[in-house]
This record gives C-alpha cells, sequence and structure tokens, in this order.
C-alpha cells in the first residue's frame, strides 16, 4: 500500500492476471452479477449488482493488467465476461487504446485492461476472472 483514493487502500500487490473465480457466488438465478464489481487494485464500483449479464464469448486476448495499461507483461485469452450494451451502467470505468483494443480501465487508478469495448462502442466485456467481488 502506498496511497489511497478517496478513503480505499491501494493493492500495490494484486497481479495482472487472471485469477480463478467461483461462479456460484458472483452470479444470481437471472445470470446477472449477484455483488458488486469493483477494481482489483483500489476497489472503486465499475458496476453495482444485478446490472450486467455474464456471457462465454467472444475470446479476446489482453494485455496483462498494469497501470495505465500499457506495461503489462505478456497477454491472456479470455473468454467470459460481464456484458453490457450501455455505458451508462458503469458507475467508473476509463477507456485507453492498448495495442488496437478499446480497453476498459479503472477510471480512478487507471488499472486494466479489465475489459474491453466493441469497435462500434456499442457493447462492453469486462472480464470476469479480472475484477473483484464484494
Amino acid at each position: 500500500m502506498l496511497f489511497s483514493i478517496a478513503g480505499r487502500t491501494i493493492n500495490d500487490k494484486c497481479t495482472g492476471v487472471c485469477e480463478p473465480v467461483d461462479r456460484t457466488t458472483i452470479v444470481n438465478e437471472a445470470g446477472k452479477n449477484r455483488a458488486q464489481i469493483v477494481c482489483r487494485r483500489c476497489q472503486s464500483l465499475i458496476f453495482p449488482p444485478n446490472v450486467v449479464v455474464i456471457v462465454k464469448e467472444p475470446m479476446k486476448v489482453l494485455k496483462n493488467m498494469s497501470l495505465g495499461a500499457v506495461s503489462g507483461d505478456g497477454c491472456e485469452s479470455i473468454k467470459e465476461w460481464w456484458y453490457t450494451e450501455s455505458d451508462l451502467v458503469f458507475d467508473t470505468v476509463g477507456w485507453q487504446t492498448v495495442e488496437g483494443v478499446k480497453a476498459l480501465v479503472c477510471g480512478d487508478c487507471e488499472f486494466g485492461p479489465f475489459g474491453f469495448r466493441s469497435d462500434d462502442s456499442k457493447k462492453f466485456y469486462v472480464a470476469v476472472e479480472r475484477v473483484k467481488y464484494i
């Protein structure tokens, strides 16, 4: 921990790769997010409960996560996402183009990419295993 954002502690030891998640604890009976979805590094709210659905495609390769989303070493293939067609359901999110991908990053600490948006900017995907649940 080096500093805080609006009273939240920064976790500088969080990993930049996908971390396994127990799907039974994060998805409700409607297939939407049961808990708040937050940034793994600073815990800023990305989505409140019950606003995004889980989908198992498309397969997408994203750089490993880092501050500013550009310096992460390596890449991962990701195929499970929180999905929405509205940028209005995000509480906080930032945008960054990383190697031609319209990447989604934390709007407060700029850690990412934790997801991407489609080329037409009408579809938004957040990797299930690149965020935290509270």
